[in-house]
């Protein structure tokens, strides 16, 4: 087909709005392949819009390279080199893409993804992420070593003093941050070995999360006695460190004045509101009564 051809085919489409013919058509990418991109005018920074005096992710050049405007950051919608100009240009380092999976449109994208630790000992997503830092926090900041920041373990919340019927379940917790992941076991105050030991109604579990680099660790009693009653503590180590928590664990009868105080559901359980999952589901199970 000549090009003479092809240009009378393309106008025969184009005197047509039938929804047909734009399904035979594709219109994302087709529509912006066929307007092309838009033709430079001479330069005239003067008619070039106000740029704002603080753009988070620096500026950029628009296409004409003519008028500056705020670059996008990573993960904020882009144009491609053959879309109309709509989103904007992603800033230095990074790359507009569409990535599988995620979106139709195409984003401003980080080559790398692997995690980056900072002279501020913080572990970032990527090298990117870091970049992003030093720029809106304006201080001295640089990249110490790939990979996620080595620490020692860090209690973030730690195990709270709890009243306790005799008969009912009692719940403690901890949350610990570690870089790698700390391991973390429950002692009890004149046990020479950790818990549960050969204590059938004690149930000691331990998961990573809810957050990266965080561990977490209950404690359970099912039907709790008088002699469970005392000083139980949660203690967390890796290679660079380790941390502790302790809490005190009173048992009242069921008759006592202050047992109607005393929540029928789990008591001790630590603040677990920024959780992702459901503690039914992945903790230990519910009250027994």
């Amino acid at each position: 087909m000549s090009s003479v051809q092809s240009l009378l085919l393309v106008l025969l489409i184009l005197s047509f709005s039938s929804p047909t013919l734009l399904w035979i058509l594709p219109y994302k990418g087709w529509f912006n392949e066929v307007e092309g991109k838009e033709n430079c005018p001479p330069c005239q920074e003067y008619h070039c819009p106000r740029v704002p005096r603080r753009c988070l992710a620096g500026r950029v050049k628009d296409r004409c390279n003519c008028c500056w405007e705020c670059a996008n950051m990573e993960g904020q919608l882009c144009d491609l080199p053959s879309q109309k100009p709509h989103y904007g240009t992603c800033r230095e380092g990074l790359l507009c893409q569409v990535v599988a999976g995620y979106s139709e449109e195409p984003q401003c994208v980080c080559p790398t993804q692997e995690n980056v630790c900072g002279t501020d000992r913080k572990t970032y997503k990527n090298i990117c992420r870091l970049q992003d830092a030093v720029r809106t926090r304006k201080r001295v900041l640089s990249l110490a070593h790939t990979g996620p920041c080595q620490e020692a373990p860090l209690l973030i919340s730690s195990p709270r003093d709890t009243v306790a019927v005799v008969g009912r379940s009692v719940l403690l917790g901890c949350e610990v941050s570690a870089q790698p992941t700390a391991e973390i076991e429950w002692r009890k105050e004149g046990m020479d070995r950790p818990l549960p030991g050969d204590h059938s109604h004690v149930i000691v579990q331990s998961r990573g999360g809810p957050q990266r680099h965080l561990g977490t660790g209950w404690l359970q009693i099912h039907q709790v006695k008088q002699r469970d009653a005392g000083l139980y503590t949660c203690r967390a180590w890796n290679m660079f460190g380790e941390v502790s928590g302790s809490a005190r664990l009173h048992i009242i009868p069921p008759d006592s004045p202050q047992a109607s105080q005393v929540t029928h559901h789990l008591v001790g359980v630590f603040d677990v509101s920024d959780d992702e999952d459901d503690l039914s589901r992945e903790g230990p199970s519910g009250s027994h009564e």
